[in-house]
């Protein structure tokens, strides 16, 4: 008897710990931007009009359709020499691919690092 009236004390007190605990959480919005009420990847498009944007897309998309039609064409050959050659040429492609994003992501955070150091020179 001794025991169950200890274990209810224990199971009380932890019980009212943690409730206090949990009035006191407040889940943070991670799409708090310091007043801005647009999330934060809306942001980072770092001044892409929307003619780049659905050129960007178009690219895109046609990568895409170049990739799936070459899949499918591994698929279908019989031939291993000639499966071999369209998977280097698929291979290639998508290194093309990575290479011009690549190359866009540094173009871009290069004038974004320059915009950030002339907001900075324009404080001072």
């Amino acid at each position: 008897m001794q025991h169950l009236s200890k274990s209810i004390v224990v199971l009380l007190l932890s019980a009212t710990a943690s409730l206090s605990v949990y009035a006191q959480y407040k889940p943070m919005d991670i799409n708090a931007d310091k007043g801005s009420d647009k999330p934060m990847h809306n942001n980072m498009d770092m001044g892409m009009s929307e003619a780049m944007k659905d050129k960007q897309a178009q690219t895109i998309q046609t990568y895409i359709l170049q990739r799936d039609e070459l899949s499918d064409q591994i698929r279908d050959e019989q031939d291993t020499v000639k499966k071999q050659a369209l998977m280097a040429e698929q291979l290639q492609l998508i290194k093309e691919h990575e290479e011009l994003k690549r190359t866009m992501k540094k173009k871009m955070m290069k004038k974004h690092h320059e915009k950030m150091l002339n907001n900075k020179n324009m404080k001072m």
